[in-house]
């Protein structure tokens, strides 16, 4: 069965829209679309003029997906040369239904933006927590919260969202002014910091190995052509989860990263107006590199400043 969805100016044919992809009796192709459809207005802002890679399903959940950078495409379809060869972006909303239609059921972004691909204009701490259950995902918040600490201290902007998947991930809004290479380095010494400050609980070592059942506070997805997964993006698990910003007053409220599903609807957007609270990198590694940016981590009844 085919059906047309429509996509701002666009109509967008969607082929096997009866088709489930989350399981026999979950959500199917046409669901996903037109969620995608729905949700345009809030994410389009968030992934136009980012290049995109689509983690693809043609089969649904069950069976393995694979990770796509260059699928053949519509020629309304927006492309752009990258390290990593010519990519799609975003643009409009029927963008994301074809998206849809190619059952890419995750939709993954760079960090920075045409036409300054490679200067960065955000950074990414991915925060997954170890084991499952309210618990795990407790010290999961408790490291949202002192990424934000660390980040206010050097004078940077933080958003949060669920991953929709195990965790969090918090967002920073820079200035596209210093390279790829340079915001990892940013974003590694900010991870040092917040693991700095529980130890037991947290670390920045790569290799699982050495990581004896702490969380790792990961900053590898900022770099060259590092890939993460776009907001309201929806995942490939059971029941449809989203990637889904909140605020920092409804972080607390939240049981797992999976709290929201594809059947989420929104009129406003947590991460709205998030590029005008853009802060300069460089600023932050000169107060890194002179060792200044405060290091004594502030009480948890703080939260509430600076909302």
């Amino acid at each position: 069965m085919r059906t047309t969805v429509r996509a701002g100016r666009r109509k967008v044919e969607v082929k096997h829209a009866e088709k489930p992809l989350f399981g026999p009796d979950g959500a199917t192709k046409a669901d996903l679309a037109d969620y995608y459809a729905r949700i345009a207005p809030l994410m389009l802002p968030l992934v136009r003029d980012r290049p995109v890679a689509l983690e693809r399903f043609p089969d649904g959940i069950d069976d393995p997906g694979f990770l796509s950078q260059h699928p053949p495409h519509p020629k309304w379809i927006r492309t752009v040369w990258t390290s990593s060869g010519r990519m799609m972006e975003c643009q409009e909303a029927a963008a994301l239904v074809w998206c849809a239609d190619q059952a890419a059921i995750t939709l993954h972004t760079w960090s920075s933006r045409t036409p300054r691909l490679g200067l960065p204009d955000r950074m990414v701490l991915d925060l997954d927590p170890v084991g499952e259950g309210e618990d795990a995902f407790e010290s999961c918040r408790d490291a949202a919260w002192s990424v934000r600490e660390v980040l206010t201290e050097l004078g940077l902007a933080a958003y949060v969202m669920t991953t929709g998947s195990r965790g969090l991930h918090v967002h920073s809004p820079l200035r596209p002014e210093v390279g790829d290479l340079e915001v990892r380095r940013l974003a590694k010494a900010v991870a040092d910091r917040v693991a700095a400050r529980a130890p037991e609980e947290w670390t920045t070592r790569v290799r699982k190995a050495a990581r004896h059942g702490r969380m790792f506070v990961d900053y590898l997805r900022n770099g060259p052509a590092q890939l993460a997964v776009a907001p309201y993006s929806v995942r490939a698990r059971p029941g449809a989860p989203v990637a889904a910003p909140v605020t920092w007053e409804e972080l607390d409220q939240l049981t797992s990263s999976r709290d929201f599903t594809i059947d989420l609807e929104r009129q406003e957007c947590p991460f709205a107006g998030m590029r005008r609270h853009a802060r300069s990198p460089r600023r932050a590694l000169s107060l890194l590199d002179r060792g200044e940016g405060g290091v004594v981590p502030r009480p948890r009844t703080s939260r509430g400043e600076g909302e």
